[in-house]
Parts: C-alpha cells; sequence; structure tokens
C-alpha cells in the first residue's frame, strides 16, 4: 500500500512538470499574419518558470526571447542566442524585425500555468 502511495505521488509530481501542448504555441512563417522575424519557418513558443519565454525549432535548439529567459539562461550552454535566426529589417538599416508578438503570447501561456 505504501508503495502505491509513493508510486502515486510521484507521478502526480512528474504530472505536473511535463509540457503539454496547452503549455506550447506553434507559429509557422507560412500562417503567421505580419513580418515573419526568424531565419526559420516554423517554433514553438513555451514559457518556463514564472515569466521566461523561449522558443524552440524543429532542429530542438532552444532560444530565449526576453529578458527574463536571457537572465536565466545566461549560463546555459543548452539555450541559444536567439540573434542566430533574428532577421534583419530591410526596411531599416541596422534594425532587427520585432518578435515582440511572440512575447507576448508566450506571456498568456505563463498567465495560464
Amino acid at each position: 500500500m505504501k508503495s502505491i502511495c509513493l508510486f502515486s505521488i510521484l507521478l502526480f509530481i512528474l504530472s505536473c512538470n511535463a509540457p503539454t501542448a496547452k503549455d506550447t504555441l506553434k507559429f509557422t512563417k507560412e500562417n503567421y499574419i505580419g513580418e515573419w522575424p526568424f531565419s526559420v519557418n516554423e517554433i514553438e513558443i513555451y514559457c518556463s518558470g514564472s515569466k521566461e519565454i523561449y522558443a524552440r525549432t524543429a532542429d530542438g535548439k532552444v532560444y530565449a526571447l526576453n529578458g527574463s529567459a536571457k537572465g536565466a539562461s545566461h549560463n546555459d550552454s543548452s539555450v541559444s542566442d536567439v540573434e542566430e535566426i533574428w532577421l534583419d529589417d530591410t526596411k531599416y538599416d541596422g534594425l532587427k524585425i520585432s518578435y515582440g508578438d511572440f512575447i507576448t503570447q508566450g506571456l498568456t501561456i505563463c498567465e495560464n500555468k
């Protein structure tokens, strides 16, 4: 009986931490309304911690999108620099295309956790 109880508790804890479809938002260049800011054709946005917003690409690379995520992952070699996939804005020399919408959408995931 004791082992069943411990197994149930462990299963509950693991299920709380396992990502689900509602914990991520998937975006594709093809379906995105507006100017696509990334050099990859699709990304998955998710929230970690309280307000850290990350993007995961189809190849599994993870990028910190907001300041909270960049600070939290500063020394984490598994998180890549978003500059690798962030496109220049061809209309304005020296500027990048904004990805603020992706951060905003990611924050809705944080709020719904």
